[in-house]
């Protein structure tokens, strides 16, 4: 998680039997400025009691909103390394989750492991720098921030921190050789190597500056004492090269008297490099850094600047996969409501096309219902000129048979009746001075273009003022007209043949 947004403020918390230390920092994108820090001294009072304590002071610091890392210091930690015969991150994991407890007196059940990969020795083995802590501890440390209010997002190992930001400060990542940090707190002092930017091996020792003031030679003896086994240590353990240099991370003249005698007793490169000259420190801040001469801050102001890099996290493994749920809960409810959002936005452009093209067709029928309305009109118009025009050609169709008729028929025949149905039949009667006529008739009725269908309905000869004459009738229908009754008489005369063939093969 990144907690170093622009303009984030976060805390690193830090304590053990002795000292309470907090640094509040202020994180922008190209730096980090500290801008409080507080020491208090803890030693007696109960949990609740330094509960209290924590909240007094964050709301000291203004900085109750303020993200938060805690800070584990070596006195509290089982460093061991080790070698494990494998390249694969995941069976070296493996590995180390089984060979854990072998390290310390605990069951697996009862501690938290965490570890750095340094790097491949040999072909086929990694050397590995572990960190072993017992589950209570951090247990008590989390309850006791979390009664002051506080949610820690990671646990990281003080010596690990320190190594991270020298190396950062100074460039030492790709520097050829390890390089020894000693930090000299008021009870303890911590003996680290730094390599490739990060910690190989470390050692906490018990003298620190009370006893240094205290005892001043006798003290500073047992502590070069000390860093002499440390350094022997070290070498023995084969983990790297021995250190070309060591820094001192403070200044003031107890450190400076302890810089001398390393140089003249142990023969060290030792270099005084104090870590606030490699921070962004308010005056605030700075005075209250100067005025505990007698301890350092760097645990909790290291932090600041390598806070995302380092690599052991001490928080159990229950409260990271608490940590993974609410994370996916929040990622499920950003999805849900991106989901949401663009689910309305969709619905907008469907609904503002919607509305857009019913305001395009409502003007449209505004402006065009003038149009509409003398289409309309010109529409009745146009049915009634339909009328009429029927109405015209069906007059001109008696006119136009009785014409054709007046064309076609002889001076021999005379007509007595005619009758023009609606289906375009015409029936008519008449009288011939004789028969050969009506035939005559009958053929130009058939020639001509204008009838058809021509059919003789009867005939007969009678006697008219005393002439013998011959009355006829005839059927035949106009172009125009359709055929449709004379389907239904082939059909039947089709359907009788078969009948009479059955008949005739009944009297065979």
């Amino acid at each position: 998680m990144n907690l170093f947004n622009a303009d984030q403020n976060y805390l690193c918390v830090s304590f053990d039997e002795v000292y309470l230390r907090i640094a509040h920092f202020k994180a922008a994108p190209a730096s980090h400025e500290v801008l409080r820090v507080a020491r208090r001294d803890i030693r007696g009072i109960s949990e609740e009691e330094l509960a209290k304590l924590v909240k007094s002071l964050l709301a000291d610091f203004g900085a109750k909103n303020a993200q938060a890392v805690c800070i584990i210091p070596p006195n509290m930690v089982t460093t061991k390394n080790i070698e494990i015969p494998s390249l694969d991150s995941e069976e070296i994991k493996s590995i180390i989750n089984l060979q854990a407890g072998r390290h310390t007196p605990y069951s697996r059940e009862e501690i938290i492991i965490d570890y750095i990969n340094i790097g491949v020795y040999q072909r086929n083995y990694s050397k590995v720098f572990l960190a072993i802590i017992n589950r209570n501890v951090i247990k008590k440390q989390l309850g006791i921030l979390s009664s002051a209010g506080l949610k820690i997002h990671k646990i990281i190992f003080f010596p690990e921190s320190a190594a991270r930001f020298y190396s950062k400060v100074l460039n030492l990542g790709s520097a050829p050789t390890p390089t020894g940090i000693l930090d000299i707190n008021s009870h303890f002092t911590n003996f680290m190597v730094a390599f490739k930017g990060t910690v190989i091996t470390c050692r906490n020792i018990p003298i620190g500056m009370e006893q240094l003031l205290k005892e001043g030679p006798l003290a500073r003896q047992k502590l070069i004492a000390e860093l002499k086994k440390s350094v022997e240590s070290y070498q023995s353990e084969d983990i790297e090269k021995l250190p070309d240099q060591y820094l001192l991370t403070a200044d003031h003249g107890e450190i400076k008297e302890l810089a001398a005698l390393l140089k003249k007793d142990l023969n060290l490169n030792v270099k005084i490099a104090p870590y606030s000259d490699y921070l962004k420190i308010d005056p605030v801040a700075r005075k209250a850094i100067s005025e505990t001469a007698d301890d350092s801050f760097l645990d909790v102001v290291s932090a600041a600047l390598v806070f995302q890099e380092t690599k052991i996290d001490l928080i159990p493994e229950e409260v990271k996969m608490q940590k993974v749920i609410e994370e996916q809960g929040k990622e499920m409810l950003k999805s849900g409501i991106f989901a949401f959002i663009i689910l309305i936005l969709v619905c907008t452009v469907f609904a503002s096309k919607i509305y857009f093209k019913g305001t395009l067709l409502e003007n449209l029928k505004k402006d065009y219902e003038p149009k509409r309305k003398e289409a309309v009109v010109l529409e009745q118009i146009s049915e009634k000129t339909g009328i009429i025009k029927d109405y015209m050609n069906n007059r001109l169709v008696g006119l136009e048979t009785v014409n054709e008729l007046y064309r076609l028929i002889p001076q021999e025949i005379y007509l007595s009746s005619i009758v023009l149905e609606e289906d375009g039949v015409v029936t008519i009667q008449g009288v011939s001075e004789s028969m050969s006529r009506v035939f005559s008739f009958v053929t130009a009725l058939e020639e001509s273009d204008f009838f058809k269908s021509v059919k003789t309905n009867s005939t007969s000869a009678k006697k008219e003022r005393g002439k013998d004459v011959a009355t006829f009738e005839l059927s035949f229908k106009l172009m125009y007209a359709k055929d449709q009754e004379e389907e239904p008489e082939e059909k039947a005369a089709d359907d009788t043949a078969p009948k009479e063939d059955a008949a005739q093969e009944e009297k065979k």
